[in-house]
């Protein structure tokens, strides 16, 4: 085929082999939820488009197939008459022989034709259907199904022995992409598309929070026993207010001795509102409602479910051995999601505070989680589920003022005690090996 026929033939081919890498690209590079939104919406184009998405390992075949017929054809006809015409050019306007002319014109014809084949019947193609994947596949999804509809049985037929070859070594062919993703994927797409801009920061943090959930269990953020503030059966109704009073504490558990009797949990807000009905010495036990107890191991997205289901604002924490570990308030459950906020009743020692002199100083409570979201630093794994806990395996003794460990080329210092716990650490730099300190005047 030569002249005019054949350069038309030959540009309508590249233009068909553009067509199918555009839309095997497309189907693999577009947002299938949006597409299902479109199509949810009467989008003829989309539905096509769901259609293909919904049978990739058969569309993806066809678009090879269309490839491979469209690149045939295109060498068939383009290749003789570009060589062709260099030939004719050499043998007319140069003195070379007709052989030199006949192999140097089928090589330039051979690279003009695999150079535009490349560029634009498969790299353009590509990278218009990747930045432009939803516009893409809705333009060609629909004249794509109906070249996949009429070769259907030979694509099947070719699509059924790849599978075939697939299925020998030990891997099952799949139909469609999955569109279930871990919390991990789901957590690098919210950073990517932080990066990109499309998300605000605002709320790249709040869903990256609700997905880092599912990491979490009640005894990852549960207050330890030792903070919890309780009252005995036996404290009157005045006890519990001072109780309430001097701590904030707006709920109570109550215990028949200590925290493994736990009885209930009490409102402080029952004996502001009914004064008539509870009595400076009514019993704490009377004002008691049942306390709901949950294990250590229970997921916190659970255990928010729970919370709102039973309609409970504390929650007791046992562990493997019955006993009562620590308390999780809805609160505590909350700040995961949202991130910390003060009030008047927070915790001093969970806040991180500089020193005048720069230095931080952090709570020995902090766990690992808390520790990185609010300086950075990384717990490694092992036999401790706070910084203190950390400090105490390094060192290997009781902590003391003044005892360190290192992290991260950072150096810990414990500040502040209380018997047999750390309650603050100092963080600084630590020095370099042969580093020395001057003195103070």
């Amino acid at each position: 085929m030569t002249g005019p026929t054949g350069a038309i033939v030959a540009i309508v081919l590249l233009a068909v082999n553009g067509a199918f890498v555009a839309a095997e690209f497309a189907l693999l590079a577009v947002r299938r939820s949006r597409i299902q939104q479109l199509a949810d919406a009467d989008d003829a184009r989309a539905t096509a488009a769901l259609k293909g998405l919904k049978e990739l390992s058969v569309t993806l075949a066809g678009a090879q197939l269309g490839i491979t017929m469209a690149s045939l054809g295109l060498g068939y006809v383009a290749e003789p008459l570009v060589a062709g015409f260099f030939e004719h050019l050499l043998a007319e306007s140069t003195p070379l022989p007709e052989p030199a002319a006949v192999t140097i014109g089928f090589a330039i014809g051979l690279s003009i034709v695999v150079f535009l084949h490349m560029v634009v019947g498969e790299m353009a193609p590509k990278s218009w259907a990747i930045a432009d994947a939803e516009r893409s596949s809705l333009l060609l999804a629909r004249p794509f199904l109906l070249f996949v509809s009429i070769f259907r049985p030979v694509i099947l037929l070719l699509n059924g022995m790849a599978n075939a070859l697939v299925r020998a070594v030990g891997v099952e062919p799949q139909e469609e992409l999955a569109v279930a993703h871990a919390p991990s994927d789901l957590l690098m797409v919210l950073r990517e598309s932080y990066n990109e801009g499309t998300i605000a920061g605002e709320d790249h943090e709040l869903l990256s929070r609700a997905l880092e959930l599912s990491g979490l269990d009640a005894e990852s953020i549960m207050i330890p026993r030792r903070e919890v503030v309780a009252v005995a059966a036996t404290a009157t109704a005045a006890e519990v207010m001072a109780v309430a009073s001097a701590t904030g504490r707006s709920r109570l558990p109550v215990h028949g001795g200590d925290l493994d009797q736990v009885l209930g949990v009490l409102t402080v807000k029952d004996l502001v509102l009914r004064p008539d009905r509870f009595g400076p010495e009514t019993p704490a036990a009377r004002l008691a409602r049942p306390a709901m107890v949950v294990p250590e191991s229970r997921p916190i997205e659970d255990l928010l479910l729970d919370m709102r289901q039973q309609r409970q604002h504390i929650a007791m924490v046992a562990d493997e051995y019955g006993s009562v570990s620590g308390l999780v308030s809805l609160e505590d459950v909350i700040e995961e999601l949202i991130g910390e906020f003060d009030d008047e009743t927070d915790r001093l020692s969970r806040r991180l505070r500089r020193r005048p002199d720069g230095r931080l100083v952090v709570a020995g409570n902090l766990r690992a989680h808390e520790l990185a979201e609010q300086t950075g630093l990384e717990l490694p794994d092992g036999p401790w589920e706070t910084l203190a806990g950390f400090i105490e395996h390094r060192t290997g003794n009781v902590p003391q003022v003044g005892a360190t460990a290192s992290l991260g080329g950072v150096r810990l210092t414990v500040t502040t005690v209380d018997r047999f716990r750390i309650i603050e650490v100092e963080l600084r730099p630590a020095k370099p090996t042969g580093a020395t300190t001057p003195e103070r005047q």
